[in-house]
C-alpha cells in the first residue's frame, strides 16, 4: 500500500522536516521563556502574524474539506470524489496547525483546555473554541477510513461509513458557525480602518474561506500531480475553481454593498492601507476571477496554479489586513514579526506539508484518483486528464 512515487526526504521534504524542528524549538523557547522572548507582542499590540495565520488563514483554508463533502456526500456529485480525500486531509491539518498554533499563541498555553468546563455562553470566542474542538473531531472521523483500509480494520469502517452523512452534515453547520463567528468577532473593534471593519464581516468570512479552501486544493492537486507522479484530474479542477471564482464574485458583491453602506469607501486614500487594499481586491480576487473566465487559461496546468495561487495571495492579506493591520490606527507605535515568529509560522505550515507527504505515502489517499476515467484512460496513468 505504500506509494513510493512520494518520497520523505527529497529536497523539499528535507526543508519541511526542518522548519517543523524550527517550529518546536520556538513553540519550547516560548513555554520556558514567555511571548516577549521570540515576539514583538505587547499589551499595545496583543495580535500579530502567529494568530493572523492561526485564527485567520489556517482555518479559513481548510473550508474547502466541508465544500468537498457537501458536494459528494450532500448534492451526490460523485463526479468529484476523487478529490475528497485529499480536501480532508488539508482541512484536518489546516484545523490542527491552527488549534497548535492558538496554543502557543496563548500567554499561558495550558490554559486552552478552560473552555471545556469553564463556559462563557456570552462570548463568540466561546463558541469559536467549542465548535473549532468539535469540527476537528469530525474531521478526524472524516479521515478515519484511510486509517481503518490500512490497517484493514473492516469492521470500523463499516461504522464510519454508516455515519459518514450525518457526520458532514454536522460538520458543516459547524463550519459556517465558527468561520461566521470569526469574522462577527470584529463588530466589537469599531477601531479598525473602515475598508474592514464592515457589519457583514461574520458572512464575508465563511464566503471568502470556501474560496480560498477550494484554492488551496487546486492549488496542491497542481503540485503533487507533477511531484509525485498523479494523475492530474483536468477534467474536475477546472470545475472547482470556476466554482471558487463564483464564490468569489458573490463575496466581492458582498463586500462592496458593505463598504459602501457602511461607508468604509470614504476613508479609502492612496495611503499604505488604500495600497493593500487595491492588492487585496484587485491582485488576489479581481484578477483570478478574470483568469478563470477564461477558458484557455482555466483548463491549463499554469492557469491553474496562477489562478489559485493569487486567490490565496488575496484572501491571506485579507485576513492578515483585517486581524492585525488594520487595527493599526488605533495602536501607538509599530510591531513587526520578528525571525523566530516567521520561523513557527513557515514550521507549522511546511509541519502539516510533512504530514500530507506521510500520509500520501502509507496510506491510500489517492485510491480513488482515477475514479470515473474511462477504463483506457486510468490504466495508461496519465500524467495529466484532459478535459
Amino acid at each position: 500500500m505504500t506509494n513510493r512515487n512520494v518520497p520523505l526526504f527529497s529536497f523539499w521534504g528535507v526543508v519541511q522536516f526542518l522548519f517543523l524542528l524550527g517550529a518546536i524549538g520556538v513553540a519550547v523557547a516560548k513555554l520556558i521563556w514567555g511571548l516577549g522572548a521570540v515576539t514583538n507582542l505587547s499589551d499595545n499590540w496583543p495580535w500579530g502574524l502567529w494568530v493572523a495565520f492561526d485564527v485567520g488563514v489556517y482555518i479559513a483554508s481548510a473550508a474547502g474539506g466541508f465544500v468537498l463533502a457537501a458536494i459528494v456526500y450532500i448534492f451526490k456529485v460523485e463526479a468529484f470524489r476523487p478529490l475528497v480525500k485529499p480536501a480532508i486531509l488539508i482541512a484536518t491539518l489546516g484545523y490542527t496547525i491552527g488549534a497548535l498554533g492558538i496554543a502557543i499563541d496563548l500567554g499561558r498555553s495550558p490554559l486552552i483546555i478552560h473552555p471545556l468546563w469553564m463556559w462563557q455562553p456570552g462570548s463568540i470566542m466561546f463558541e469559536v473554541a467549542w465548535c473549532v474542538m468539535m469540527y476537528l473531531t469530525v474531521l478526524y472521523l472524516e479521515f478515519s477510513p484511510n486509517l481503518f483500509a490500512r490497517f484493514g480494520w473492516v469492521k470500523a469502517a463499516a461504522v464510519q461509513h454508516a455515519l459518514v452523512v450525518p457526520l458532514v452534515i454536522f460538520g458543516i453547520l459547524l463550519s459556517f458557525l465558527h468561520q461566521s463567528s470569526l469574522g462577527a468577532l470584529f463588530l466589537i473593534t469599531p477601531d479598525q480602518h473602515g475598508l474592514w471593519h464592515l457589519p457583514l464581516m461574520g458572512y464575508l468570512f465563511v464566503i471568502s474561506a470556501m474560496s480560498l479552501g477550494l484554492s488551496v486544493l487546486t492549488f496542491f492537486s497542481v503540485i503533487m500531480a507533477k511531484s509525485w507522479k498523479l494523475t492530474l484530474r483536468m477534467d474536475l479542477l477546472p470545475k472547482v475553481m470556476a466554482i471558487a471564482a463564483w464564490i468569489l464574485v458573490f463575496y466581492l458583491g458582498l463586500r462592496f454593498y458593505d463598504t459602501a453602506a457602511s461607508g468604509g469607501f470614504s476613508e479609502f486614500a492612496f495611503d499604505e492601507f488604500g495600497a493593500l487594499f487595491l492588492v487585496e481586491v484587485g491582485l488576489g480576487m479581481v484578477l483570478p476571477i478574470i483568469l478563470i473566465a477564461m477558458k484557455k487559461v482555466r483548463e491549463s496546468r499554469s492557469g491553474l496554479l496562477w489562478a489559485s495561487s493569487l486567490i490565496i495571495m488575496g484572501l491571506v492579506l485579507n485576513r492578515v489586513n483585517t486581524l492585525v493591520i488594520s487595527h493599526a490606527p488605533a495602536r501607538f507605535g509599530s510591531y513587526f514579526p520578528t525571525v523566530w515568529e516567521f520561523i513557527f509560522t513557515l514550521g507549522l505550515i511546511f509541519g502539516a506539508m510533512f504530514a500530507f507527504r506521510l500520509a500520501a505515502r502509507y496510506l491510500p489517499l489517492f485510491s480513488e484518483q482515477k475514479a470515473g476515467l474511462p477504463e483506457s484512460v486510468a490504466r495508461a496513468n496519465p500524467e495529466v486528464v484532459t478535459a
